[in-house]
């Protein structure tokens, strides 16, 4: 006595593409609100500690690779660059007088103006405070900023 269901063949290829397009669009949409609900990766961050302002005499230069920005204190007040090339943003290296590009060979003068191109930007300062504790704090650029 028992009775079987039977479902037409141009039925089933009819119900079975509905059943995947539906799916499909499902899937898309999910794929849509993750794309827009993706929070962008905050890369390095944007404010470096470093250390007792008294570690940076005057008229000296210090070189922070690990920054990189070249930091100097002049008459009481404290200055940065930064290291990374206008051009294409390599890190910069300390040829004494100068900061060359190893990749393209601009070259910056030491505060940042272009001796020699392919860069077409001075190097550009960045914002440099002392904290609380005394402490000197260099600001990239950066989200938030």
């Amino acid at each position: 006595m028992s009775q079987e269901l039977k479902l037409p063949r141009r039925k089933f290829l009819h119900l079975c593409s509905r059943l995947l397009l539906s799916l499909a669009g499902l899937l898309g949409l999910g794929g849509l609100v993750r794309f827009f609900s993706h929070e962008p990766d905050t890369g390095p961050p944007c404010s470096y500690d470093l250390g007792p302002a008294v570690d940076f005499p005057p008229n000296a230069r210090i070189i922070r690779p690990d920054i990189p920005a070249v930091i100097y204190q002049l008459e009481g007040e404290y200055k940065a660059l930064s290291l990374r090339c206008t051009h294409l943003g390599c890190t910069l290296e300390d040829e004494g007088e100068i900061f060359s590009c190893p990749c393209h060979g601009s070259v910056f003068d030491q505060d940042g103006g272009i001796l020699k191109g392919p860069a077409e930007e001075k190097l550009p300062a960045l914002k440099v405070e002392i904290n609380e504790a005394g402490n000197l704090i260099v600001h990239m650029p950066g989200a938030g900023q």
